[in-house]
């Protein structure tokens, strides 16, 4: 069994998923067209690294709470940061695929 006074806070897992939904909120490769065919106008809008980041920290952010079922000094606080990040990563991959915010 692990010593609760020598865990750390947060899990490596957690650290992880958190900062790969600060990447994906930091970067940004995008993709957008718009075309307009008998008056009728179509866009499309795409942020790539959006959705990479943001599916990573949601499949990071569901493995560091399962992770975090097995702790037990620093249960909670791992919990909340992984499952924060996977929050955090649904919102990513809605704005990576333009059904949130964007130009169209």
């Amino acid at each position: 069994m692990s010593d609760p006074v020598n865990e750390p806070k947060l899990s490596t897992l957690s650290k992880l998923a958190i900062g790969l939904a600060i990447a994906g909120f930091i970067f940004s490769f995008t993709s957008s067209s718009n075309v307009t065919l008998n008056g009728v106008s179509t866009c499309s809008h795409t942020d790539y690294a959006k959705l990479v980041f943001g599916g990573l920290a949601i499949m990071i952010g569901g493995l560091g709470e399962v992770a975090a079922l097995r702790l037990q000094a620093t249960r909670v606080p791992n919990l909340l940061a992984s499952g924060g990040a996977s929050v955090a990563g649904i919102f990513l991959v809605l704005v990576g695929a333009g059904v949130i915010g964007g130009p169209c």
